[in-house]
């Protein structure tokens, strides 16, 4: 039971003393039978009703000290023990702690008097948890530890209450709700037990019983007969919204994606437990900003915020709708079962600079239930040494590596910033000083890590110069992953088999006033598995791409299979090529892309950036150039009697021509412009080489374009020899100037070879 830390009330009025007067009358009424009956099941819900209204504390202890009285003179009226119990622990809910320890002594008399009663061990399992555990954190640790703790005890006597009489439904829910809130020694199969054993009992089909049924098949891993309970809560109709959020949550963690339905028919709720629910869960990973937008919504607008917020998600992840919501209760359920912290009390050193906010899970949790499953952990085992786990992800963006520490609870792993906290912060220290050369137990510890990161063979390899400047290295990255990582989540495509895809992105043409981005591929023949067909070799590509603008939403996604037939395998030095364009609004666009050859090998590309110039604008805008061949069977007509032709691997032989095509925007009609095309050699000048602008320094190809706008936009193709150029990289410079003076610059690699 909660307790309410205010003094004893001393208000006094009249409903109260009438309350009390009623109560007064029924309990000295009361006589105990050999069994309990309905009647005396009645009469003792009426009386907790009634006193549970009564806030009057003073009311309350006159009525117990009177009822203690008549217990003295009848010491056997079960009925008058239960009723003096409950009145104690009405008292105790209201302030008066020690009025706990009076309800438990007489609840255990009452089952000591009638032991096949459901009633006493309900109200002792009740006065157990408000007794409670001891304020003293190592104490409470080791009530924990031997199984003496308040939900442990309470739980016991609930589940005897379910087994004197399995039909007793309050019984029931309350040992399911001390099995789900325990945190050790969890008496889950007492609670799964007494659930299904009332099956066959009118408690079986009652709302809160499949409720709390459904919450502990689950935690037990039952999940068909979970969906089952929670199928049978929802038609009940006892709370809806509460019902739906269960029932996704169940059917996610099978697997389901339609479960989304459910999970939003649920948040069209006004049902303030289940809006709590929804909340909690989406703190584990949203911003602040975002939880405060999720507080404005009413019933009607919470469905499609949720809707959006899990959508972007997806998007961003280049995964299906309901992947990242399916993903997120997969890692609360595996958060659940492995990093639930066993007390809330949490104490923090000085050097562990993250703080975590919630009172559910260690600082593990919170790393797997923002960014999932690890690439890799290590651990390492000494005597010297906290217990601690290292886990890195390997992300296409680069690496994110956190040390973990449990320091003063071997349950409560923190994270720290360096490696060497695991010996403790004061020797880290030191070891900046003296180095880790003769220190045995770092060296052991820098070995345990070696896989996850090189920095941790560089630490070992720096001399006494330099070790203290690698360590601080290896700390600051620590520092700056701690704040990604616990302010970030990911969901990142993970390929076992990575192929050689090459891609390009390429921001040229227009849609109405949006303009086009084209996403090209080229996969090389060693990278591709075909399957046979009477008519060639079939090869199914899957593509996805998102581009994201400068407010972080997503504004173009694309997710497409396309399947190429050739006649023949495809060399292992040639490539398979492929293109998708899709109009996206102007601006700078941040994008990801990944490509996929069957069902376990692909490529997933770091996040880069293209310009989407303004078509419609005043402004003088130019176009990605996009550089292509003729033999390449990659094109796009941007109009009738244009062809644009696409290179996505971007190497061209030295005896080929460059198809140049680009686009110019924001010109004046009839007015004259500039263009200049400067090709450079890889280190060459170029545009913003020092004295190196057209035709100083490494520029073979030099070129000036005197030309009069015909319209607003201007579409332009050229052909580039490149027989002067050896085989090497290069770069295509493009600068355009209108008769304003204005200029816009673009440019295209390249690659040259015989």
């Amino acid at each position: 039971m909660n307790r309410i830390p205010v003094p004893l009330s001393t208000k006094r009025g009249p409903s109260a003393i009438g309350v009390l007067t009623g109560l007064a009358l029924i309990f000295l009424a009361a006589t105990s039978l050999s069994a309990q009956s309905p009647t005396q099941r009645v009469e003792l819900e009426q009386f907790r009703d009634s006193i549970s209204a009564v806030e009057d504390t003073m009311a309350l202890l006159r009525l117990e000290r009177s009822m203690i009285q008549a217990a003295k003179v009848d010491r056997d009226d079960t009925v008058l023990h239960l009723k003096l119990g409950f009145v104690s622990l009405q008292i105790g809910d209201l302030g008066g702690d020690h009025h706990y320890d009076d309800a438990a002594s007489e609840f255990q008399w009452a089952t000591e008097l009638e032991p096949t009663w459901p009633y006493p061990w309900l109200g002792l399992g009740l006065a157990e948890q408000g007794v409670g555990d001891s304020q003293i954190s190592i104490v409470q640790g080791i009530q924990n530890m031997m199984g003496k703790d308040a939900l442990t005890r309470s739980a016991m006597a609930f589940a005897k209450s379910a087994e004197v009489d399995p039909s007793f439904d309050e019984g029931l829910v309350q040992l399911s709700k001390a099995a789900l809130e325990q945190r050790i020694n969890i008496k889950l199969e007492l609670a799964l037990a007494a659930m299904r054993a009332a099956d066959s009992t009118p408690a079986g089909a009652m709302p809160m019983v499949q409720l709390y049924r459904g919450r502990v098949e689950r935690l037990a891993g039952d999940m068909e007969y979970s969906e089952v309970a929670f199928r049978k809560y929802l038609a009940s109709g006892h709370n809806p919204g509460l019902a739906n959020l269960e029932l996704s949550r169940t059917r996610f963690l099978l697997g389901y994606l339609d479960a989304t339905e459910e999970y939003l028919a649920g948040a069209a709720t006004s049902d303030s437990t289940a809006i709590a629910e929804y909340r909690y869960e989406l703190s584990l990973i949203a911003s602040e900003d975002e939880l405060l937008a999720f507080d404005v919504c009413d019933r009607i607008t919470r469905p499609t915020f949720l809707a959006d917020y899990w959508s972007f998600k997806d998007r961003a992840s280049l995964r299906r709708d309901g992947e990242r919501l399916r993903e997120h209760y997969r890692r609360l359920y595996y958060a659940r079962q492995n990093f639930y912290l066993i007390t809330t009390k949490r104490y923090y050193d000085i050097e562990e600079i993250y703080r975590s906010t919630q009172n559910d899970f260690d600082d593990r949790g919170v790393i797997y239930i923002r960014h999932g499953e690890p690439t890799d952990r290590a651990t390492y085992h000494g005597l010297e040494v906290y217990d601690n786990e290292s886990w890195r992800y390997s992300l296409a963006d680069g690496d994110m590596i956190f040390h973990f520490i449990a320091r003063d609870d071997v349950q409560d792993y923190k994270l720290v910033e360096s490696v060497f906290d695991i010996m403790g912060y004061a020797e880290a220290v030191q070891l900046q000083g003296t180095g880790v050369s003769n220190n045995p137990i770092a060296i052991a510890l820098l070995d345990s890590r070696d896989r996850l990161s090189p920095i941790y063979r560089r630490i070992q390899a720096a001399g006494p110069g330099s070790t203290a400047r690698v360590q601080s290295e290896e700390r600051s990255q620590g520092r700056s992953t701690i704040l990604h990582g616990t302010t970030s989540d990911s969901y990142e495509l993970f390929f076992p088999l990575e192929i050689k895809a090459l891609t390009q992105v390429l921001a040229v043409g227009y849609r109405g006033n949006q303009g086009l981005v084209h996403v090209t591929f080229a996969i090389p023949g060693s990278s591709l598995t075909g399957t046979e067909n009477p008519r060639g070799i079939i090869y199914p590509v899957r593509l996805r791409f998102v581009a994201i603008d400068g407010a972080g939403d997503p504004v173009g996604f694309v997710d497409t299979t396309r399947v190429f037939l050739a006649r023949q395998a495809v060399p292992q030095d040639e490539y398979l090529v492929g293109e998708v364009n899709l109009p996206v609004p102007p601006g700078m666009l941040r994008y990801r892309i990944a490509v996929q050859q069957g069902e376990h090998a692909g490529r997933l590309l770091p996040f880069d950036s293209v310009l989407v110039a303004a078509v419609a604008g005043a402004e003088l805008a130019l176009s990605d150039p996009v550089l292509g061949s003729r033999s390449s069977n990659l094109i796009w007509n941007p109009a009738v009697g244009d062809t644009v032709f696409f290179n996505p691997h971007g190497i061209y032989r030295q005896d080929d021509l460059i198809e140049l095509y680009y686009e110019v925007y924001g010109l004046v009609p009839g007015r004259q412009y500039q263009t200049q095309l400067v090709v450079k050699k890889e280190g060459g000048g170029g545009f913003l080489g020092l004295g190196k602008i057209f035709g100083g320094g490494s520029t073979p190809i030099s070129l000036r374009f005197e030309e009069l706008a015909s319209t607003q936009v201007v579409r332009i193709q050229r052909s580039i020899k490149l027989q002067k150029l050896k085989p090497g990289s290069y770069t295509l410079e493009l600068a355009v100037t209108d008769d304003r003076g204005k200029t816009s610059r673009r440019s295209q690699d390249f690659e040259v070879v015989k």
